[in-house]
Formats: structure tokens, C-alpha cells, sequence
């Protein structure tokens, strides 16, 4: 890779003041659920570390949304169709800096480089990502990351089942876990029970194919003739809006759906649960199933998808499931856990869910890895209390 040496950011980039960091992040984007993690590692290393990122990934609605403060943005040429991409480093940090952590991910054309590159300067550089491709171990690129891992020195994981599958695929090499969180351990705190009347089925993320929030629809509508007293909520929004919006008029059910859009910030989403019983994931499940646990909700998801890592707070008992592609079967888990409303907001729950997918957490994973140091990592699969 051949960086761009000056210091001056180029158009469109926002500019950061020059300093000469030990560590550099040199990832594609840093989307805006990050914000709170950055915030943590930024104030507790200062000058010590550099973020550069791209403004918007291979998928230009995966955009970078922490605050400018924290980083520097760089070009990002996107190549062979969209299926890889480069970025452009600003100065020689990536390359000479003491650590570096790039993408886990074999579509990034800048981290091979830089893996290859330090390798051959015997500098540290971490992965950090996903172990395995969404389809699995067994998939025909599972063996792409396995390659990015064995030229790193070192992985950080998003989840603590994702740690041990780690060290298990590669064993010798450290694993650090920055669990995958959304919101300060002071952020997540769920409203009694006695101040709020729970009636609401809670949908909360984008409206994608993928998503299968159509199902949700048919799901809430037949449980809706047989309890008049429930609701849906859905917050997001998305390329499905539109067809959602017309299967619930097709489903006569306009007066029972809430449309809310995206709603942000931990104080706003609190609210919003205040009034659910259970949220639900009709497609793959991910990040948003830390959100609902964290303030002791349970949420019903789908038996049968390519769930993100974090499904492994399925151990928490918090996941109650349903058959896949079933609205049958959707519809008697939301009425089956209408039965359970009385006994919301589940604080121990809540309180297992905080204690290992907090912002802190995460931070505190990142900032040792980039020291080498080792960082807590609580058994995921520890009963709760």
C-alpha cells in the first residue's frame, strides 16, 4: 500500500490534529452504535491512538457515525464489483505504528496489506471481527480468516463463544473479547414494572429482506384476533417500509401498528420497552438482542436462521423460539409471552446481559488487546442467578 504522506486532510475528510500515536484502528467504518465504546477508549488513551475510517463501507447505508473528534476519514475505493474494497492510509502510522488493529475481514484489500506489510517489519497487528463467515466454519471462505488470523498476532472476538472457537481453530494465538455493545453500563437500566403497563410486541432494526419483518406482520396479526389488548411497535425503518405499510392495511390492522421510525439513544429505546412484553427477531437475530436483555426483555426468535454471534445469550434464557417462516408459530410465542408480562422488566436478566455487553466491557476489551494485556472475560455460559 502506498500512503498518502501528507498530513493535511484531503477533501471531504475531517480533519485531525497530527500527533504520533502508538496505536492506530484502521477499520472501514465505525457505524454510530459505536459511539459510546470509541468514547470510552478515545478518553482513556488520549493521544495514544489514532482512528482512521472510511465514511461509508461496501454497502453505502453502513456508514461511519461516531463523532468526528475521533477520527480521521479516508477514501475508500470500492473494487471488482463492490466485492472488495481499498483504502487509502493517510500517513505511514498504519504501517509503522506499535499496534494496529485492521478488519477480520477478507474483503478489505487494505488489511492484507497491512498484516503482509507489518509482518514483514515484525510489527503488531490484531483482527478484529467475526471468526467465521456468516455461514459458518464450514463455509468455502472460512479459510480466508483462519489465513488473516494466522498473519495477525492476535484476534479480538465480538463474543466470549466466539473467544473459545478461536482459540480452539487456532490454538496459541491470543484472542481478546470486546463484546459487541451498544450502550453504557449507566444507560442500561430497565423501568419497573409498576410504572408501566406492558402491552407491546417491540420490533427494533432495519426493514430488510433479511429481516423478514413481513413475518412479524402476519405473526402479531393472528395473535391479534385472539388478544385484543396487544400491539406492535416497529422502530427502524428501511427499503421494506413501504410493502410493511401496505400488508398491515391489507391485514386491517393500521389501528393496532405503530410505525415509530428510527429512534436513537439508550433514553429514548428505554421508553420504548417500558411498554413491551417481548421484542422480536423474525430473521437473524444480532447486536439488537443485547438491547432487548439489557433491559429485561425477552425477545422470540426464529430456530432456524444464521443468527450473529450474539445469539449466545440464548444461554441467559432471555430467547424464547419459534419456528422459522411460521407466523403459526410466532403468534403462540407472543401469546405465550403475554401470559409472562406480569413479571417484566427480568432484572436478572438485565443484570447478566450488562455485565457482559456493556460499552465499558468492550472498551476495556479493546484497550487490552492493543496492550497485550489480559482482559476479563466472564463465563457466557454461567447460569444467571
Amino acid at each position: 500500500m502506498k500512503p498518502v504522506l501528507s498530513s493535511m486532510a484531503a477533501p471531504g475528510q475531517h480533519p485531525q490534529p497530527k500527533r504520533r500515536a502508538r496505536n492506530v484502528l484502521f477499520l472501514a467504518v465505525l457505524p454510530s452504535y459505536r459511539s459510546e465504546c470509541i468514547g470510552i477508549v478515545y478518553a482513556q488513551m488520549a493521544d495514544d491512538v489514532e482512528i482512521i475510517v472510511s465514511d461509508a463501507h461496501l454497502d453505502p447505508s453502513v456508514k461511519t457515525g461516531v463523532p468526528e473528534k475521533f477520527y480521521r476519514s479516508v477514501p475508500m475505493i470500492r473494487l471488482f464489483g463492490r466485492r472488495m474494497f481499498l483504502q487509502v492510509a493517510p500517513s505511514m502510522s498504519p504501517l509503522l505504528a506499535k499496534s494496529v488493529v485492521v478488519d477480520l475481514n477478507p474483503r478489505s484489500l487494505s488489511a492484507w496489506l497491512l498484516l503482509i506489510g507489518r509482518r514483514l517489519l515484525h510489527k503488531r497487528t490484531l483482527v478484529w471481527g467475526h471468526i467465521f463467515p456468516q455461514a459458518g466454519p464450514a463455509s468455502k471462505t472460512a479459510f480466508l480468516r483462519l489465513t488473516m488470523r494466522k498473519l495477525s498476532n492476535g484476534t479480538i472476538s465480538y463474543t466470549y463463544t466466539d473467544r473459545v472457537k478461536a482459540l480452539l481453530n487456532l490454538p496459541g494465538s491470543p484472542v481478546w473479547v470486546a463484546p459487541n455493545s451498544l450502550y453504557k453500563l449507566s444507560d442500561m437500566e430497565s423501568i419497573p414494572h409498576e410504572t408501566a403497563e406492558r402491552f407491546e410486541v417491540t420490533y427494533v432494526g432495519r426493514f430488510a429482506p433479511a429481516k423478514k419483518v413481513d413475518l412479524l406482520v402476519r405473526g402479531f396479526a393472528l395473535a391479534a384476533r385472539t388478544n385484543q389488548s396487544i400491539r406492535l411497535r416497529l422502530i427502524g425503518g428501511g427499503e421494506e417500509e413501504g410493502k410493511l405499510r401496505a400488508l398491515v392495511d391489507a391485514l386491517a390492522i393500521a389501528d393496532l401498528v405503530k410505525f415509530d421510525g428510527w429512534v436513537d439513544g439508550a433514553a429514548a429505546l428505554r421508553i420504548a420497552y417500558s411498554t413491551s412484553f417481548c421484542s422480536v427477531s423474525p430473521g437473524f437475530a444480532g447486536l439488537g438482542l443485547t438491547q432487548s436483555l439489557g433491559f429485561g426483555i425477552p425477545m422470540l426468535v426464529a430456530d432456524d436462521e444464521q443468527h450473529s454471534p450474539e445469539i449466545e445469550l440464548a444461554d441467559s434464557g432471555g430467547v424464547r423460539w419459534f419456528a422459522s417462516n411460521s407466523p403459526e408459530s410466532l403468534a403462540e410465542s407472543i401469546e405465550h409471552a403475554w401470559r409472562g408480562s406480569s413479571s417484566l422488566p427480568d432484572e436478572g436478566l438485565a443484570v447478566y446481559t450488562r455485565e457482559r455487553y456493556s460499552a465499558e466491557a468492550m472498551a476495556a476489551g479493546l484497550v487490552a488487546a492493543l496492550a497485550g494485556t489480559q482482559n476479563y472475560v466472564p463465563t457466557i455460559l454461567d447460569e444467571r442467578d
